[in-house]
């Protein structure tokens, strides 16, 4: 059983790399990469420690990008780059000046946009970030969410949990609540272009997880525009029949599979690591006499 998306406390996740790898230990998991969100930090971490001492299997270097095509916020899973100029990258990319900046832009956007749509919303009222690298969006859904008036006002699928009012709502061109955070990430073409000319490959994360109304004509776009070597085919919320299609989507194209829970924690509900919810489950099979194997540690 192998677990190739996972997060730490390097991004948003709640283990530290020890605690993350003591648990991929206790599962017997047999390959395992740390994909923490536009930071390698883990890798310059496992640098300072025995790492087989936490953890006896095998490890792939992997980061999850966030990126812009086609003026959508996309990830993609990077696997067996050099991590060290990867990082270089992203810190300059993500500096806390530049980050500071696009932040406010995109809250005040935001703000602007509850008034335009005359949502009742108190300011005061939207409690402070739990985490550092908690997105501010969520404490202003969970003000939002409280007034009944505004599932009225605004008729679209972004009241049910966070994911809806952030992936149909904010990220999303169509909605009334769109704030256009893909307007401040890098190209989806430059960072695969970067990954490869780091010596590693470039999967699309979780298709369908973006709740995209139209998401088998972007996976055909994307596989056109993009020089992608994989897709995520296996993941906690996909359902049978999701996995079933961006199976046959990949074999007809001859593009590598990848899999992994998502895993953060405490912070993101049965996202469970190595199982997702329960019956995730991932064979090493689909790694093994791929392109993929030969990045594992």
């Amino acid at each position: 059983m192998i677990d190739l998306h996972m997060h730490t406390t390097y991004s948003d996740g709640t283990d530290t790399v020890k605690e993350l790898l003591e648990k991929a230990e206790s599962l017997g998991l047999e390959v395992i990469s740390i994909t923490d969100h536009n930071t390698c930090k883990a890798y310059f971490e496992m640098e300072k420690f025995n790492v087989k001492v936490k953890y006896k299997g095998d490890i792939i270097v992997g980061c999850e990008f966030t990126t812009n095509f086609d003026n959508r916020l996309i990830e993609v899973l990077g696997y067996g780059f050099d991590y060290k100029n990867v990082n270089k990258y992203l810190g300059d990319f993500y500096n806390e000046e530049s980050v500071s900046k696009k932040t406010n832009i995109l809250y005040n956007r935001l703000l602007d946009k509850i008034k335009e749509l005359d949502l009742e919303f108190h300011l005061e009222r939207v409690r402070d970030k739990k985490f550092k690298n908690e997105f501010f969006e969520r404490g202003i859904y969970e003000e939002l969410v409280k007034y009944e008036s505004n599932k009225e006002k605004l008729k679209e699928d972004v009241w049910a949990s966070f994911s809806n009012f952030y992936r149909k709502g904010l990220t999303n061109p169509k909605s009334k609540l769109f704030i256009n955070h893909a307007e401040f990430k890098p190209p989806i073409k430059e960072i695969v272009k970067f990954i490869h000319e780091n010596g590693g490959i470039a999967f699309l994360a979780h298709p369908y997880q973006y709740k995209f109304e139209d998401t088998e004509e972007f996976l055909d776009k994307i596989y056109n525009e993009v020089a992608l070597d994989g897709v995520e085919c296996y993941y906690t919320t996909f359902s049978e029949e999701q996995t079933n299609y961006l199976l046959n989507f990949v074999k007809k194209r001859n593009l590598l599979i990848s899999g992994g829970s998502d895993y953060h924690g405490t912070r993101k509900q049965n996202h469970n690591l190595g199982v997702g919810r329960g019956n995730l489950k991932i064979s090493k099979d689909i790694i093994n006499n791929q392109k993929l194997g030969k990045y594992c540690q």
